[in-house]
């Protein structure tokens, strides 16, 4: 007769999808024999901020054009949930890729991979006469 059991599974930091856990012990017996092994391979739901890449998490954040010319501080969440300030450089280009080291993946416990945060300009598609008159001005000077 079979039964039904529930078991508690501790799930490793930074645990690869497809990787097994093994609980020694829980699985089923055969009559008049010992409990064999349960092996349970893991699934990882996506993440609708971030992405896996190896050790490192990948994010993407927006900014606008004139936060990319000039520089700009912005406050990021981390996989964890807790809040990051990173420096945006001036001039950054979208598509750009900022390294945040040790806010990745845990590794062996000890050490973490990275977060890489890749930039997106937003481009404004209203602009105020004023806006269109400044940008013009910009053209102008080269910029």
């Amino acid at each position: 007769m079979k039964k039904q059991e529930e078991v508690t599974i501790k799930v490793p930091a930074g645990i690869r999808r497809g990787e097994m856990i093994r609980l020694t012990g829980a699985g089923e017996a055969v009559p008049g024999g010992v409990p064999g092994d349960l092996y349970v391979q893991v699934h990882i739901k996506p993440h609708h901020l971030f992405r896996r890449e190896g050790n490192n998490i990948a994010t993407d954040t927006d900014i606008k054009l004139t936060d990319a010319l000039l520089g700009k501080e912005v406050i990021l969440k981390t996989l964890e949930g807790d809040q990051i300030s990173i420096k945006i450089p001036k001039g950054v280009s979208s598509g750009e890729i900022l390294r945040i080291k040790g806010k990745g993946v845990p590794i062996d416990g000890k050490r973490r991979g990275d977060l890489m945060v890749k930039i997106n300009i937003k481009t404004p598609t209203k602009l105020s006469r004023k806006a269109l008159r400044l940008i013009k001005e910009l053209k102008e000077e080269g910029v």
